[in-house]
């Protein structure tokens, strides 16, 4: 083998060590995040105070040290999973509802991805929700970062809320906070009923109670609209499959 070959095969002084950093980091950055994963689980059934190092050392199988490396302190790990919630809330609810045309359609979409979101949350909880309870009256880091993602929630629905009206959806006198109230107000009961209660018709009821925030505020443009978007969803839905022993007339309707 000439010189040649061999140098070209041989790694440049000091690249070595750049490249175990960088592999270094990225493992670091992926026990981070399933370091956060499981917080996440943690605090949906427990709550953010059921949150502790010791706990999260026991679930992820590490030591407390090794968590603690990644977080510092328990109000740190709270504060992240804040924020990982608020991510994956995004993500699942936001980021989803607004390619729904402005207007009547988009409020809909994210009202209804919202309602689903709480739907999957009832055997967990909602951290919005749980957390608002353990912090409503304490003030510091863990609190301001509840309050700061749900009025950046807020700000997104009542955005939403004032682009219906520019759309000529609802009428241009609506109160954007009245609504951004009733909405927030159904959530809270669906969450209440559906969690707490176990009211088999929470979600229903939830639904009725958009439909008249709708019929309160929408212009019969709106209306129109709305109308539309329920039925292209509709169709764009396909049918739950029938239970295996449904008579079979009822499967081939």
């Amino acid at each position: 083998m000439s010189s040649t070959s061999l140098n070209r095969q041989k790694p440049a002084a000091g690249s070595a060590a750049p490249r175990r950093g960088a592999r270094s980091l990225q493992k670091g950055q992926q026990t981070r995040a399933a370091i956060l994963e499981a917080a996440l689980g943690l605090a949906s059934h427990m709550g953010l105070e059921g949150l502790s190092i010791g706990a999260l050392a026991d679930v992820t199988k590490m030591s407390k040290s090794g968590v603690f490396a990644h977080f510092g302190s328990r109000e740190e790990l709270q504060i992240a999973v804040v924020r990982e919630y608020h991510a994956k809330f995004e993500e699942e609810v936001f980021f989803t509802a607004i390619r729904e045309p402005r207007g009547l359609p988009r409020l809909r979409a994210l009202f209804e991805r919202w309602v689903h979101r709480v739907s999957i949350e009832v055997d967990s909880g909602c951290i919005y929700i749980s957390g608002a309870v353990e912090f409503d009256d304490r003030p510091g880091p863990v609190r301001d970062a509840l309050v700061s993602m749900v009025k950046d929630w807020h700000n997104a629905l009542r955005k939403a809320i004032l682009l219906a009206q520019d759309a000529g959806h609802l009428a241009p006198d609506a109160d954007a906070d009245q609504i951004l109230f009733e909405m927030h107000g159904l959530i809270l009961s669906l969450h209440h009923d559906a969690r707490f209660l176990r009211s088999p018709g929470a979600l229903a009821r939830a639904s009725v109670g958009l439909a008249r925030i709708v019929d309160s505020f929408a212009t019969p443009a709106g209306r129109d609209a709305d109308v539309t978007a329920r039925q292209r969803t509709a169709d764009a839905t396909p049918p739950s499959p029938a239970p295996a022993d449904a008579p079979a007339a009822r499967r081939r309707a």
